[in-house]
């Protein structure tokens, strides 16, 4: 009696990873449970939590429901869930229809797929025999996870018209071993189906098959150079830079038993790639410009790991290899040279023999004034037997060697120095043997540097001798900065002259509100104008600005403040608004945050609808903002309302504390009901 369905990996079969308790709740079939441990135990508990059996050695026929398992150490038990129906026991014409395993194709999924699982036993006497469903480039892994009893399986492959058996088989005398594996890999060529016979000599064989689907043809990419695995011939693809190149460190079969050779090749378009190329534990395989990738594969059928190192073969921390050949012009590109500052660090680099790298071009630069003369010094260190140093010193216009100076191995360490110009410089770490060095089986030669300079002569601080023309445009400079300097002073004064002289004139008037009244009833009375004759009269001192407007109708003086307000006539505006004037002089003290609040005693509250200076206002208040000590401000306000009397309000900050300032007396808009 066989029961074959498919079972994810959420049901395990057999679980090599854990080795602590394991625990699983799982659905079953009709079927057989068996269990094999040794110094280890299992038990097996229905639906409702009772336990159904316990013990290291299990053999339990169970119905189909859930089920929970518990192991106590895994690792030290093999065991059969049935998970899977009744299995049919005859092969199938290659035609006919079957029932088949439907499994996911491992590597193309595009999230997480695990293995199917099969199960059976063989209390019928007859076959198991189960499909599954295969394409071309595709490889089958066929697991044996345990059996009670000996047991057998053969393997065919179908397609619409044929049948062949397979070499590929099976074959156990006994029972299976805690933690044995048996795998086959059948590499498919063709669409088809394969065709998996089980069968045993045992009345009571219980047995379990895992298989897992791997395309071969799917391109998969490096990530990580450390931890590479496949199943079969399947290509994976590695990008690198120019200046880097890959070692292999490790390809071996699961088992680790075997070293498996692998090849590869560039890619360096969709349509042109190079030859296959043999590769084997530490084959070195160099980057190049200009690839999109390089292709891997490894040859064999099994499951196989492999780990590759990744070096990059960089120059004085330029991300880079140097270039071999100096610039050919003064006007050439010479930022891929790696530039070496002269202070005394120190600096490493490689000769990579094995890529072609024979000769390596540094920079170095000098500053200072023109005929200056420094002296650069140059040490090199490391494995440096074989390696002769040069500084060049360039013409900086023609770009010719006008120097050189060559030193080669001696007292552990290369030392070279030579006196140079101002400019750009040049230092080259040759190998001695040349172009002739160059093999694939090469080893890099590593170097440092160390490079420091001294000024031995400053040379001569740029002078130019100026002429007449210069002297003279000088003299024209000279002038024009210092009227543009002087320009803004002289404005300054002259705009504070008119406005006193303004003032004074403006006080000079008679009946100055009187005028003011009738002003602001005028429509070609501007308030440019207004701002400027309260500006004007601000500028005077106080008891004299004072003066200028007669006598107030209110004069609140008192800690902190000294107000003055005037009434105009409110007869003479257009809309019967009520214009008043209202002078301030904050006293020894200065408030921050000041606003004024014009409120109504009696009647309909009042609404600020005109204001000179502009100020910030809403509704029956204004703000000021801040008034300095000894300030002088004179405010025009139209009061739209039809109250008949008014009060005054100030407050805002003083010193950091609120304060507050009101008149005592409220003033009247007809002036015969105005009280002391």
């Amino acid at each position: 009696m066989g029961r074959p369905v498919l079972w994810l990996a959420t049901i395990l079969m057999v679980l090599p990873v854990a080795n602590a308790g394991y625990s699983s709740t799982q659905d079953t079939a009709d079927g057989s449970a068996w269990f094999d441990c040794e110094n280890s135990w299992a038990s097996i508990h229905d639906s409702q939590g009772n336990e159904i059996a316990n013990g290291s050695d299990i053999t339990e026929i169970l119905v189909a429901g859930t089920h929970s398992f518990y192991i106590d150490d895994e690792e030290k038990c093999q065991f059969v869930i049935p998970v899977t129906d009744e299995l049919p026991n005859l092969k199938p014409a290659p035609n006919a229809e079957f029932y088949t395993i439907d499994s996911n194709v491992i590597n193309t999924c595009e999230t997480s797929c695990e293995p199917t699982y099969t199960s059976g036993d063989m209390t019928d006497q007859n076959d198991d025999v189960f499909a599954i469903d295969v394409n071309a480039n595709q490889i089958l892994v066929l697991s044996l996870e345990a059996s009670s009893s000996s047991i057998d399986i053969e393997l065919h492959f179908q397609n619409n018209t044929d049948q062949v058996k397979l070499d590929q088989s099976i074959s156990l005398a006994l029972n299976t071993s805690i933690a044995g594996h048996h795998v086959e890999y059948i590499p498919i060529s063709e669409e088809g189906r394969i065709i998996v016979s089980v069968s045993s000599p045992s009345l009571d064989a219980i047995w379990s098959i895992k298989t897992e689907l791997y395309a071969t043809d799917v391109m998969q990419e490096i990530t990580q150079f450390d931890e590479i695995s496949g199943v079969g011939s399947a290509p994976f693809k590695a990008t690198i830079g120019a200046h880097e190149s890959l070692t292999i460190t490790e390809s071996i079969n699961h088992e680790g038993t075997q070293n498996i050779p692998l090849e590869y090749r560039y890619v360096y378009s969709e349509n042109s790639m190079s030859e296959w190329k043999g590769a084997s534990l530490g084959s070195r395989i160099i980057g190049m410009d200009d690839l999109l990738h390089i292709e891997f594969r490894w040859d064999c059928n099994c499951t196989w790991f492999s780990s590759m190192s990744l070096h990059q073969h960089f120059d004085a921390g330029w991300g880079l290899d140097a270039p071999g050949f100096k610039p050919l012009t003064a006007s050439s590109d010479n930022s891929s040279y790696p530039l070496i500052t002269m202070d005394g660090q120190i600096n490493e680099g490689e000769l990579t023999l094995h890529m072609g790298d024979y000769q390596d071009i540094l920079r170095v630069e000098t500053t200072g004034w023109n005929d200056s003369v420094h002296l650069v010094d140059v040490i090199v260190e490391g494995d440096i037997y074989d390696l002769q140093v040069t500084i060049w010193e360039m013409d900086q216009e023609t770009w010719d060697i006008v120097n050189e100076k060559t030193a080669t191995y001696s007292m552990n360490k290369i030392s070279v120095n030579l006196d140079v110009g101002k400019g750009t410089h040049f230092i080259r770490i040759l190998h001695i043997n040349g172009s002739d060095s160059i093999s694939e089986n090469s080893n890099e030669v590593e170097w440092k540097i160390r490079v420091n300079t001294a000024v031995l002569e400053e040379g001569e601080e740029p002078w130019f001798p100026a002429s007449e023309a210069v002297k003279d445009a000088a003299d024209i400079f000279y002038w024009i900065i210092g009227i543009l300097l002087i320009a803004p002073f002289l404005i300054f004064y002259i705009n504070v002259n008119k406005e006193k002289k303004y003032a004074e004139e403006f006080s000079s008037r008679k009946d100055r509100l009187e005028w003011l009244t009738t002003k602001l009833s005028q429509s070609d009375f501007s308030n440019q104008d207004l701002s400027r004759a309260l500006r004007a009269v601000s500028s005077l001192e106080w008891e004299k600005a004072l003066e200028v407007w007669g006598e107030p109708e209110l004069r609140h003086y008192t800690m902190g403040v000294d107000m003055a307000v005037w009434s105009l006539d409110s007869s003479k505006d257009a809309v019967g608004n009520w214009p008043l004037l209202i002078g301030l002089r904050p006293l020894d003290c200065e408030w921050s945050v000041a606003a004024l609040r014009f409120e109504s005693p009696e009647g309909e509250s009042w609404e600020i609808s005109k204001v000179e200076p502009k100020l910030l206002t809403r509704g029956y208040e204004m703000f000021l903002d801040t008034i300095h000590n000894n300030t002088r401000i004179f405010i025009q306000v139209d009061l739209q309302g039809n109250a008949n009397s008014i009060d005054i309000h100030l407050s805002g900050m003083v010193d950091g504390e609120p304060m507050a300032s009101k008149p005592a007396n409220t003033i009247y808009r007809d002036k015969n009901q105005s009280e002391e």
